[in-house]
């Protein structure tokens, strides 16, 4: 991969900027060519820190509110 150059767009040429688009597209044209098995033999999958099943947004706290509002609802219709 290319090393990241932080170049400020307006103290380049349009020709340099036009090459820098030009080399992101390419790469990005690569890239999706590339097989997935080549894919991940080259770049090893991030581990996310969670097991897959377990959900990224959910909250505990919201799922006992919600556990005691159906306990309570219940209750109140049982009287």
């Amino acid at each position: 991969m290319k090393p990241i150059h932080p170049l400020d767009p307006v103290c380049m040429s349009p020709e340099a900027r036009l090459a820098e688009v030009a080399a992101i597209l390419a790469l990005g044209i690569v890239r999706l060519r590339t097989p997935p098995r080549l894919r991940e033999e080259r770049e090893p999958q991030k581990d996310l820190g969670f097991c897959p099943p377990q959900r990224v947004h959910s909250n505990p706290i919201s799922q006992v509110r919600s556990a005691v509002r159906t306990a309570l609802l219940a209750k109140t219709k049982g009287v």
